[in-house]
């Protein structure tokens, strides 16, 4: 196989492998609700997970999601503060942030935040999150 025939494999594979579905990770460390939502969401999009706040900045810094879901109440920081540090970093200024919480003053913070695309109210059911996915990223294609 020629150079420029490996080339265009390569390139073909990439597009019908890992990337050609949108990804989202899911910072969540309620282990049941991350199962969960994985569980639905893998069906139509590539899905990581993280359970605790530094790992999921790591993750987003690296894998450059199409989406990023966020707990707002995780063991090591503030899911709103996450927000704005991955508001902050290069590659994740512009990606979709979508907030879950359960805490009424928890969801109230987050009215006002100016980072988060959407606020979810747990329990949220997965086919909810799953459409609030697809038009966060839709409508950051249009942006």
């Amino acid at each position: 196989m020629n150079g420029a025939m490996a080339r265009t494999t390569l390139e073909t594979a990439q597009v019908n492998g890992r990337r050609s579905r949108p990804s989202v990770l899911l910072i969540e460390d309620n282990l049941t609700q991350l199962d969960l939502y994985s569980l639905v969401l893998q069906e139509e999009l590539n899905v990581t997970t993280a359970t605790r706040a530094e790992t999921g900045f790591a993750i987003a810094a690296i894998e450059r999601p199409d989406a990023i879901v966020i707990d707002v109440l995780l063991p090591d920081g503030d899911g709103l503060d996450l927000c704005d540090r991955l508001r902050q970093h290069q590659g994740t200024t512009s990606t979709p942030l979508v907030v879950l919480t359960g805490d009424d003053q928890a969801y109230e913070r987050a009215m006002r935040v100016r980072s988060v695309d959407a606020i979810l109210k747990k329990p949220c059911p997965a086919d909810r999150l799953l459409t609030t996915l697809h038009r966060a990223i839709a409508a950051r294609c249009v942006r």
